[in-house]
């Protein structure tokens, strides 16, 4: 059950961070996001993908800040991959 819940949270955390590449959202939105990632990613601290999405937790700021890149679409489809991953 809380796999399913996190892989939907990851998923619209996907379709956050699309809207956050194209400067479409309020700074809540980067907040939220961040929150969520290092929260996920100290409950699991020990699994190396954790430290990713801790990583992407900072990274959201910059796209926030405007620092849009060809990282942003990797980022974003490595979320999202996890997040369906884990409805299989």
């Amino acid at each position: 059950m809380i796999v399913k819940f996190l892989g939907t949270m990851d998923i619209i955390v996907a379709f956050l961070l699309l809207l956050l590449h194209f400067q479409i959202g309020f700074w809540r939105i980067p907040l939220l996001i961040s929150l969520y990632l290092f929260i996920k990613g100290a409950a699991f601290y020990k699994n190396g993908q954790s430290y990713v999405d801790m990583f992407i937790g900072v990274y959201v700021w910059f796209i926030f800040a405007g620092f849009a890149t060809i990282i942003d679409y990797i980022l974003i489809i490595y979320i999202l991959q996890k997040g369906v991953a884990s409805f299989m």
